[in-house]
């Protein structure tokens, strides 16, 4: 009898694994952590002496990369905050427009709006402050993830499996970071790498773009780059022009990341 149990245990447990095992974890919705503490490093690189110096005294946060990933990781307490982190739009439809597409305001692109907001409103309680500073961290991040502006239909790439260095993937996951060579480099080294290709030209033009735009500037990589794929297949080209969109998203996450906070941090 005793026996029994411990057989019927050993099968609940190898069925639970299986289960936990099956689940689509790189569905989730956010760059990986990978993806996101390079964009905070790049963010840091960008920032002015007198924002820097207002962040580590005033909120004890001594590099953006350090908080990176902390809205995904609250998101597992606060289920209610997922739609946060990207805005789906119909398959048809090329630029985001909040009245069709995040009516209720709980998606990424109106929570940086919202946040922006929070965080620049001296008379606003320290607490809510600080988290309005580590949202935008990450949320900046997030719009710049072209399937965070994908099809509803798939869920942004979601739904859609590929087999990639002989794993069965999401295309979600591939755009998230999975598509990234890290060559073994530490994320600060990456992050540095990619803003020493920075060019003032570049960087002036993108300073200049409203937050909408960003959205809209996903969307188009989506559709343009990340949906089309031939019979289901990932060629030598897609995945090189992949990787090559995921860097300079990455740059300008961090470059508008950093513009933003400097703005909000001024005297």
């Amino acid at each position: 009898m005793f026996r029994g149990k411990k057989i019927n245990l050993f099968v609940c447990r190898f069925w639970l694994v299986a289960i936990l095992f099956s689940i689509n974890i790189d569905d989730a919705h956010g760059w990986g952590p990978q993806g996101h503490r390079v964009i905070g490093y790049i963010a840091d690189f960008n920032l002015t002496p007198d924002t820097k110096k207002n962040i580590v005294e005033e909120f004890n946060i001594n590099n953006l990369a350090d908080v990176a990933i902390w809205a995904d990781k609250i998101r597992r307490k606060r289920k209610q905050e997922k739609p946060w982190h990207y805005t789906n739009i119909k398959e048809d439809e090329w630029t985001y427009v909040m009245q069709r597409d995040c009516p209720n305001g709980n998606c990424v692109i109106e929570k940086i709006k919202d946040f922006s907001r929070v965080l620049g409103n001296n008379e606003i309680p320290f607490q809510k402050r600080k988290e309005a500073l580590k949202y935008l961290v990450h949320f900046v991040g997030d719009v710049h993830q072209p399937l965070h502006l994908g099809n509803q239909k798939d869920r942004g790439g979601g739904k859609i499996r590929l087999s990639y260095l002989g794993k069965n993937v999401s295309l979600h996951y591939l755009w998230d970071g999975g598509l990234i060579d890290w060559k073994n480099e530490s994320f600060s080294k990456y992050a540095a790498r990619l803003n020493n290709r920075l060019v003032d030209s570049e960087k002036s033009e993108w300073l200049n773009s409203p937050i909408n735009d960003w959205a809209d500037e996903s969307r188009s990589l989506a559709l343009k780059y990340a949906y089309p794929l031939e019979d289901m297949e990932l060629s030598k080209k897609y995945l090189v022009r992949g990787r090559e969109i995921l860097d300079q998203r990455m740059v300008q996450a961090g470059v508008r990341l950093a513009n933003l906070l400097n703005k909000l941090f001024q005297p």
